[in-house]
Formats: C-alpha cells, sequence, structure tokens
C-alpha cells in the first residue's frame, strides 16, 4: 500500500483498497489506521472520534473478532457521514462513498442492522 502525503490522498487510497478488496489489508491495517490517525490530527471533535474509533478498530483487528470489527467498521461509517457536515464539496462525495463502503464492509462481516 502506498504511503499517502496528505488526508485527501489518504482517502483516495483508503477508497481504492476497501473497494478493492478490504481483507488484504488486515495484515498492514495497524499502520494505514495510524496514517489516518496522524492525518486527522486532533481539536476538531468529530476527527477527535474517529481517531478514537479508529483505535477502537486497530484493537478489534488485533483480536480477530469479526462482530467487533464490523461495529468498529459501521462505527466509522456513522461519523464519517457525520464529517460530511463540515467538507469542501471536493471532498464530499468521497466521504459519502467511503461511509458506504465502511458499511458494506462491516455487513460482509456479518453486522447485521442499521
Amino acid at each position: 500500500m502506498a504511503q499517502a502525503h496528505n488526508a485527501d490522498q489518504l482517502l483516495d487510497i483508503t477508497l481504492r483498497e476497501l473497494t478493492t478488496d478490504p481483507v488484504h489489508l488486515q495484515p498492514m491495517a495497524g499502520s494505514f489506521i495510524d496514517q489516518w490517525v496522524r492525518a486527522l490530527g486532533s481539536g476538531h471533535l468529530v476527527w477527535d472520534d474517529i481517531s478514537d474509533e479508529l483505535e477502537q478498530l486497530k484493537a478489534a483487528l488485533a483480536t480477530g473478532k469479526q462482530l467487533q470489527i464490523a461495529e468498529s467498521l459501521h462505527s466509522l461509517a456513522k461519523l464519517t457521514r457525520k464529517s460530511l457536515e463540515s467538507a469542501n464539496d471536493t471532498t464530499k462525495s468521497k466521504l459519502q462513498e467511503l461511509a458506504d463502503t465502511l458499511d458494506a464492509v462491516s455487513a460482509g462481516l456479518g453486522r447485521k442492522g442499521k
């Protein structure tokens, strides 16, 4: 997986990787999540919530429990949708696609309901 130089590039890489084959991301998920946490920085409530949930996802991936991973992915999808409020027009469609993809992967891992 390529190293991103900014959040927009990281978003593009994330979308590409998740829509291609999310299973192959697991071995490098910790590094990938760390890139996101650094890119999000701190001081913005929604981004802080996303960073916290990314750390939860990292822990869930370490346990290998699919339902826990699925729930975390779903939480990330909800937080991503919440971030749409402050996103610029260029980024909004990518964030919406990311949220939809996170929910699809979550459902694929066995998450039920909305």
